[in-house]
């Protein structure tokens, strides 16, 4: 068994030139010659297996530390590196990709539904009991326009609004999901203010529709398009909190190489997220208003929360992104 100091003495001068590799990869070019790539290939490799070894035998806390910063900066730089090589991914392959993405990054998905629907559901209670929460959260003048919004049944609005609403609609919903996404750069803490305030804003309008009567109008109009809508904003959120950790946990990276190297998958889960906007506004502009019976918007309601289920979770099944490959 060799100790610590024979370690150190057989491949320190290893360690050292695998660093300099890898300090040279994360400048700012960040970029290294064929066979320089190669060189770092085997570097790591082998820094896989004096590793391995100084956990087996105990040869030091401190040790095992460095070399698994080492080993973790290397490997990004490795698996960025072969990302690059592949070039820019293709708007398809975006579309395609990001069910598989959402799947990959489930737990943020998951914190991210608990944040919003946590506030909606707990805002929407409180509302539908007490008016002074209501109030406590809008000013009388919200929940007024709220109560006139919704007073009759939703009719089908004039024709020639409906192209226009389209617009209305996409930028209103896109800047919901904007903001919970592109704030995640505030380490995450952004991604959260906003999935808890929507969540809880939307909650509230909810539960007081509903205490004063108007709740059947307004579960007719949001019916149809509300699961894609809904669905966006949790997946814009999620990837807000997934950017913020990013910057958190950089694993030994510098914040803009973590950032890169999530990259792919937070433009993956972005543009599913529009996708699902787009359809929301179109069902919201021309369906929602309509005068279909209620039955019906029910149905397509329901439609569509099946869709967006078998979408996220069969969507892309048995794709592997190109970037995700991992470096031989």
């Amino acid at each position: 068994m060799r100790t610590r100091q024979h370690l150190v003495a057989e491949r320190g001068q290893h360690w050292t030139d695998l660093e300099t590799l890898v300090h040279r990869a994360e400048g700012v070019t960040g970029s290294l010659s064929p066979e320089e790539v190669s060189t770092l290939a085997t570097e790591y490799r082998g820094l896989a297996s004096d590793l391995l070894q100084v956990r087996r035998d105990r040869l030091g806390a401190d040790l095992e530390r460095h070399l698994d910063g080492l080993a973790a900066r290397a490997h990004n730089v490795l698996y960025s590196g072969a990302r690059r090589s592949r070039g820019p991914l293709s708007f398809l392959e975006l579309v395609l990709d990001f069910p598989g993405a959402v799947r990959r990054n489930l737990a943020f998905f998951m914190l991210a539904s608990v944040l919003f629907y946590g506030p909606f559901i707990l805002g929407g209670w409180a509302a539908f009991v007490s008016e002074s929460y209501a109030l406590a959260i809008l000013d009388p003048t919200q929940l007024q326009a709220m109560e006139e919004m919704y007073s009759q049944e939703p009719s089908r609005a004039a024709s020639g609004q409906n192209a226009s609403m389209t617009g209305f609609y996409i930028w209103n919903n896109v800047g919901i999901a904007f903001r919970c996404f592109a704030t995640g750069i505030l380490f995450g803490l952004g991604s959260i203010w906003f999935l808890v305030f929507n969540g809880l804003f939307i909650g509230v309008v909810f539960g007081h529709l509903h205490r004063v009567g108007l709740g059947t109008n307004l579960l007719t109009f949001v019916a149809t398009h509300s699961p894609w809508e809904l669905t966006a904003i949790v997946m814009s959120g999620a990837a807000g909190l997934q950017m913020g950790l990013a910057l958190v946990a950089t694993q030994g990276r510098s914040r803009l190489k973590s950032l890169q190297a999530v990259g792919p998958e937070l433009l993956r889960q972005v543009v599913g997220a529009a996708l699902f906007l787009m359809t929301a506004a179109f069902l919201e502009a021309w369906v929602s208003p309509s005068s279909l019976p209620a039955s019906v918007k029910a149905g397509i309601g329901a439609a569509g929360t099946l869709c967006v289920v078998l979408i996220l979770v069969l969507g892309g099944r048995g794709r592997r992104p190109s970037d995700l490959t991992e470096p031989p």
